[in-house]
């Protein structure tokens, strides 16, 4: 009988076929499956050159399994008819074994692509499968969980959902952002016009028509009439919907004027190279990650150094920060939420993403989550252009969307009332103010999330105004969390304070976490940020303990080209510290590093920092010396050398003294120190060079002592009170880099007057005077641009008792 199987197709490769076929691989359209050596790819074919498994020239793998849709993923299979020529143990034994040959040919072909390894072995009655993945450009092999194989889509969800693929991408997406703004800059396209048109070109290329044939354009008026007519037709192709076209599709009005697209010789060429370049590098990103805010890191990068955001308080939340808040607020399928304050929409495009992720494969759901349960309000027109195309691109979540005040859209369309003149006679009826008698049993919203415009000016609107106006559609029992300066918390007087008595008085205070200082370094902004978790609707119980996270340091870095970034992959993942944060949110735990729970009223600041205590014990030897080092270190620079032995023993006191610490035993630093402040820079002439011995060092806060001089001021010109000696203890009180840091003078100064003097209660020799400056020190995690260590704040600082 002949065999089924061809020369050059062995019983394991059959076997395989059948595998391919129980699993749906030949029915996609989108697959393309080649035996042996017949890849069309002369990509794959050129990296597989030099991979031979002999040693010889080509590597030819039995099947390459590529796609159309994922043109950057590509399939390899290795097949061997003996299952023991499955795996050796060392996985070099390329040419014999099939594990080892298929890591082979990932390992060439992962310079250009994501791979995704099979290697089988036996025959249809005994057969062995094992998976592995490589990203592009990596070394990492990460072997997948299965003993079978599995449908394609089972594997490209390992790919694509992968966290290192996501943070590879992003970041690339980002740098792409700096060059798309370059090439617009040149382009001439205005700061303010650019993600603009960046949304406008992703919400057509949703249209399949244009998508298809927006190449064919003759003229650059073809191409622009083109491009606009299918962010119309985008906009308007639900009339439940395109409430806000008209309004949404004015901001694009600019295209058809701009004169870089409209010239009749270079237009046509500009417009498709942008059009082109967002397509395979924006397009495919969204196609490829689905709910993640793009739109907002573009317009973070294009308005960088232009002042429109921030002149109307605009600073738009960075992403892992809108997907931790989503994620603290217990999004779910079932989850109504608002945004009041949306700007581009980041905090929607999260919780719909979890929304979404919740409700599996039930596409009913999802159409309702899309239809019914995303609310936002933007007030200005621009972002709302922004938003409303966000929402599109990302399979449309606009239904609800509204263009207008917050504090006037919310009573209008959201709210339900109390009819307290039903049956009334007209001389009767009471006339109701616009948040009074809300029917909070007619609420629909569950969840709120906002980052409202930060004030800037004192006729701004009060952060708290949105924050009370989103409680307003809330739920009783419902959840809000809002994005807002640490000041805002942590006024104990003035409309702040009188706004946290409102709140604690009609909602509940669940958490306050205070977040990175630096957190919004991509938008050029330094203004320092908590976080805010309200139960809506029920007062505060005077008993209640609320929970204080210290969520400073999410390990994000400032680079050159990404920003600020997770470029040491920290945050995303299983036990990173976005899982770590959030189990320490939800299960209310306290850490004396990171989070404490307290009582607090209107009278007391909301933050972490007022709370945690300093762990002096756990002080390195090398933090603990540090004080002593840049003393040392200043004294010489400046000629006063002193000899070897000396700074010896001043050493071996220090570190005897820190020897003999009971942590048990505190004060109050102004129980410890007498606190002097120092001279405002306008009350005195400061000169760069020490004009005569008259003139003393004029110091300011610095991060290093041998850099805390301002300049010499003439010393006859300041009160004596104002003067200070040699070996005398100072503070930094100011300044985002330099607060906090506590040295001793070298030599007699004056402080400026954002430095404190401390001056002993008793005795206190050097020795003492630098472990105090390494203590106080250690307490900079207590303070911020938004929490200064002055006045009270440093005087209750708890030393130990040296």
């Amino acid at each position: 009988m002949k065999s089924k199987y061809s020369e050059t197709e062995t019983e394991t490769e059959w076997l395989f076929k059948d595998l391919l076929e129980e699993n749906g691989y030949f029915d996609s359209e989108d697959l393309i499956i080649e035996f042996k050596d017949k890849t069309k790819s002369e990509k794959v074919k050129k990296l597989l050159s030099n991979a031979s498994k002999k040693g010889s020239k080509n590597g030819i793998p039995d099947f390459i399994i590529r796609s159309n849709k994922h043109p950057d993923i590509i399939f390899l299979i290795e097949c061997k008819a003996d299952i023991r020529q499955h795996e050796s143990k060392s996985r070099d034994k390329y040419a014999d074994y099939a594990v080892d040959g298929v890591l082979l040919y990932s390992s060439f072909v992962s310079k250009e692509f994501d791979v995704l390894s099979i290697a089988i072995s036996g025959t249809s009655s005994n057969y062995k499968v094992d998976a592995f993945w490589q990203l592009k450009g990596t070394d990492n092999v990460n072997q997948v969980d299965a003993d079978k194989l599995l449908p394609y889509s089972n594997y490209l969800r390992l790919i694509l959902e992968s966290d290192e693929a996501f943070h590879r991408d992003y970041n690339a997406l980002l740098v792409y952002a700096k060059t798309l703004n370059t090439d617009l800059h040149k382009k001439k396209i205005k700061e303010s016009n650019r993600a603009l048109l960046i949304s406008g070109i992703l919400v057509a290329l949703q249209n399949k028509v244009f998508r298809i044939s927006y190449k064919e354009n003759k003229t650059p008026q073809d191409l622009i009439t083109s491009l606009l007519n299918a962010i119309s037709s985008e906009l308007r192709a639900d009339k439940s919907k395109n409430k806000n076209a008209d309004t949404v599709l004015g901001a694009f009005n600019f295209i058809r004027s701009n004169k870089t697209f409209e010239d009749d010789k270079t237009g046509l060429l500009n417009l498709l190279s942008v059009i082109n370049s967002i397509k395979d590098n924006v397009y495919t990103f969204l196609d490829k990650y689905k709910y993640i805010d793009t739109l907002s890191q573009f317009y973070i990068e294009f308005l960088r150094y232009a002042n429109t955001d921030k002149g109307l308080g605009i600073v738009l939340t960075p992403l892992h920060i809108a997907q931790l808040f989503a994620k603290m607020a217990g999004v779910n399928k079932d989850t109504v939420v608002l945004d009041n304050a949306a700007g581009t929409g980041g905090f929607l495009v999260a919780a719909m993403g979890e929304m979404i992720l919740d409700a599996g494969d039930d596409e009913k759901k999802i159409l309702d989550i899309k239809k019914n349960q995303i609310y936002g309000i933007e007030y200005e027109d621009s972002i709302l252009a922004l938003l409303v195309s966000n929402m599109i691109i990302h399979s449309d979540g606009r239904s609800n969307i509204y263009w207008g005040n917050s504090f006037d859209i919310i009573p209008d369309k959201l709210l339900k009332y109390k009819d307290y003149n039903k049956n009334k006679k007209e001389d009767e009826i009471i006339q109701s103010l616009k948040y009074e008698n809300i029917n909070l049993d007619e609420n629909k919203i569950d969840v709120g999330l906002l980052n409202p415009p930060f004030k800037m000016a004192t006729d701004d609107t009060e952060e708290f105004e949105f924050i009370f106006s989103n409680l307003n559609a809330i739920k009783k029992g419902g959840t809000v969390i809002a994005l807002i300066p640490t000041s805002v918390i942590n006024d104990t007087s003035g409309v702040n304070y009188i706004n946290k008595k409102k709140l604690l008085r009609n909602h509940t205070l669940e958490a306050v976490v205070s977040l990175p200082e630096d957190l919004f370094a991509n938008s050029k902004t330094s203004i320092v940020t908590v976080g805010i978790v309200i139960t809506a609707h029920i007062p505060h119980p005077k008993l209640k303990e609320t929970w204080f996270g210290y969520w400073r340091d999410d390990k994000f870095v400032k680079t050159k080209n990404l920003g600020r970034a997770d470029i040491n992959q920290e945050w995303y993942g299983e036990n990173k510290l976005q899982e770590q944060w959030l189990s320490s949110f939800i299960n209310k735990k306290e850490d004396y590093q990171f989070s404490i729970k307290r009582r607090v009223t209107a009278d007391d600041e909301w933050l972490a920092e007022a709370y945690l205590k300093t762990n002096y014990s756990s002080l390195t030897i090398d933090t603990v010396l540090k004080p002593c080092y840049q003393y040392m270190a200043f004294r010489i620079e400046n000629g006063n050398i002193g000899d070897e032995q000396e700074f010896i023993e001043i050493k071996n006191n220090i570190i005897l003294l820190h020897s003999k610490l009971n942590v048990k035993h505190q004060m109050r630093l102004d129980d410890i120190f007498y606190m002097y402040n120092g001279v405002t820079s306008s009350s005195v002439e400061v000169q760069e060079d020490k004009l005569s011995d008259n003139y003393l060092p004029y110091v300011r806060p610095s991060k290093r002592q041998s850099t805390s001089y301002a300049g010499f001021v003439d010393s006859n010109t300041v009160r004596d009170e104002k003067k200070f000696p040699m070996d005398t203890l100072y503070v930094s009180t100011d300044g985002a880099g330099s607060h906090t840091y506590a040295y001793v003078s070298i030599e007699n100064f004056i402080p400026n007057s954002n430095v404190v003097v401390l001056e002993p209660k008793y005795n206190m020799d050097l020795e003492t005077k630098l472990l105090y400056a390494a203590y106080i020190t250690a307490n900079r995690f207590k303070f911020s641009y938004g929490r200064k260590p002055k006045g009270e704040r440093l005087g209750e600082l708890l030393l130990p008792v040296v």
